[in-house]
């Protein structure tokens, strides 16, 4: 179960507690309730974030809090540090991080936890955050009883900001028995100009199963990615020609190689694609391409092509991107979203991040308006149109409010889009989300509620009213949302230290 939840709070984005479970609207309106004085209740509804639960669901509720950045709840987050609860512990000096000005981890409070698996894992969850910097990976380098297995990711985030790393902690892992541990070891030390721990860990690799050797393979191209391990990308595809590669692990050191060494990434993807001409995989390829604007060079589409509508229009969005044009390119997207399943319709979006705005809003604004003519794949489509409408909310959120109003009777598609004003957290999304309240459901006015809350610093004594009554639990909201509701209801009361208070003594 730890192993589990460090792996989460790893990985896993503090904005992503956003997409929880946003169905269930009930059709009266918050405005119905009666007024009353609901700082009690919502100050309940954050003390359950200092209560641990054995299913951690507290943890879910701090996260909420801290995608808020709010440097108010400082208190609260250096309250956690005592906690009894590990993860309240970590979510404590991650917050306290997040909100510092450097955004860098405070490495004293870190070497004051408990345990060395707490360590670990606020280590590793500070650098899935991008929370600790040169200064900090070198201080904890010197800890005399760091893991081993710690000083390796360390080295490896050092490297990927660019900074050199020690050697010495690499060579006893060139022989750890896990075959990633000592891999990636090797890698290390191969990027440094030492290649000879990488030739005796291919020796050993060679002799294990067809199952592990796909597996260390894959694991290997992932990690090499993601520490930005330029030297690694000729061994690993060296590796890929070996007996009994499967096609997903030569798409892994694919990926690598297109990420890293794009002519290198594009000859392998070019010698797959001639290869494995299955729908699934040419699909699949055809994405991986998308993604690495680097690596589209002319010629590469017509590899691709299979007379499959999908799979062509992905071939054509290729050779748009090659040839330059950003408009070519947006209307590429475009018909990729329109014959779309949702893992296309991700990449889509992804890579018209890349387009200069007038051509990335238009590729979400169309995504959107596919999905609001086609409500009936509102579950399944959702958290694509969700990222969407977010990105359009950040740059343009005016463009949401006639969507907003057009959805009115489908309410699950109406809060998808609300949520995206939540999301953008500006004054002008705060704007979109006054505008459309007054024709919601309870909940879509619970959503447009927090959106002006999350966008505005002062309150009209109308807005705070109508929030005491979301934050009370007056909005169908699910916890962690309720969670973010809560604080901003009782802050712009003024009785956050009421407030904090009681968190910090649940």
């Amino acid at each position: 179960m730890r192993a589990r939840v460090s792996q989460c709070i790893n990985r896993v984005a503090v904005g992503t507690v956003l997409t929880a479970l946003l169905f269930g609207s009930c059709p009266r309106a918050s405005a119905q309730y009666g007024r009353t004085d609901h700082i009690d209740g919502a100050i309940s509804t954050l003390k359950r974030c200092a209560l641990p639960t054995p299913r951690g669901d507290h943890h879910t509720l701090i996260v909420a809090l801290r995608a808020l950045e709010d440097p108010s709840l400082a208190p609260f987050y250096e309250a956690l540090l005592k906690s009894p609860d590990w993860r309240s512990r970590i979510d404590g000096i991650l917050g306290l991080a997040e909100l510092s000005k450097e955004r860098d981890l405070n490495i004293d409070q870190v070497l004051a936890l408990p345990t060395a698996e707490d360590r670990s894992t606020a280590i590793r969850a500070a650098i899935g955050f991008e929370l600790l910097k040169p200064k900090g990976l070198r201080a904890l380098l010197e800890e005399p009883n760091l893991p081993p297995v710690d000083a390796l990711v360390i080295c490896g985030e050092l490297h990927r900001q660019g900074q050199p790393f020690p050697a010495t902690p690499l060579r006893a892992l060139c022989a750890d028995p896990a075959d990633e541990v000592a891999g990636l070891a090797s890698l290390l030390l191969m990027e440094s100009g030492d290649d000879s721990a990488w030739k005796a860990f291919v020796d050993r690799w060679s002799k294990r199963s067809d199952e592990v050797r796909n597996g260390t393979l894959q694991e290997l191209s992932r990690v090499a990615l993601l520490y930005r391990l330029k030297s690694s990308v000729r061994g690993l595809g060296d590796l890929t020609l070996t007996p009994n590669i499967n096609a997903a692990t030569r798409m892994m050191a694919n990926a690598t190689a297109l990420g890293l060494e794009p002519q290198v990434g594009a000859r392998m993807w070019s010698a797959f694609v001639e290869q494995e001409r299955s729908q699934a995989l040419l699909l699949r390829a055809g994405l991986q391409m998308l993604a690495h604007e680097a690596a589209c060079e002319a010629g590469l589409g017509a590899k691709l092509r299979n007379g499959e509508p999908l799979v062509d229009a992905i071939a054509d969005a290729i050779d748009a991107s090659a040839g330059g044009d950003p408009d070519a390119m947006a209307s590429a997207l475009e018909v990729v979203i329109d014959r779309a399943n949702k893992t296309s319709a991700e990449w889509a979006i992804r890579r018209a991040a890349t387009l200069p705005p007038p051509q990335s809003t238009r590729v979400w604004k169309h995504l959107i308006d596919v999905f609001l003519g086609a409500p009936s794949n509102a579950m399944a489509l959702s958290p694509v149109v969700l990222d969407a409408a977010t990105r359009l909310a950040e740059v343009n959120p005016q463009l949401l409010e006639p969507m907003i109003r057009s959805a009115d009777r489908e309410r699950q598609v109406q809060e998808v889009l609300l949520l995206a004003l939540c999301n953008a957290k500006s004054p002008a999304s705060a704007d979109v989300a006054e505008k459309v309240r007054g024709q919601l459901s309870r909940r879509g006015d619970a959503l447009a509620l927090l959106a002006i809350a999350r966008g505005r610093t002062e309150l009209s004594p109308q807005v705070r009213g109508d929030l005491g009554i979301v934050a009370a639990g007056g909005g169908d909201l699910d916890q962690s949302l309720l969670a973010q509701a809560a604080w901003l209801f009782v802050k712009s009361s003024g009785k956050q230290e009421n407030a904090l208070d009681q968190m910090r003594s649940p």
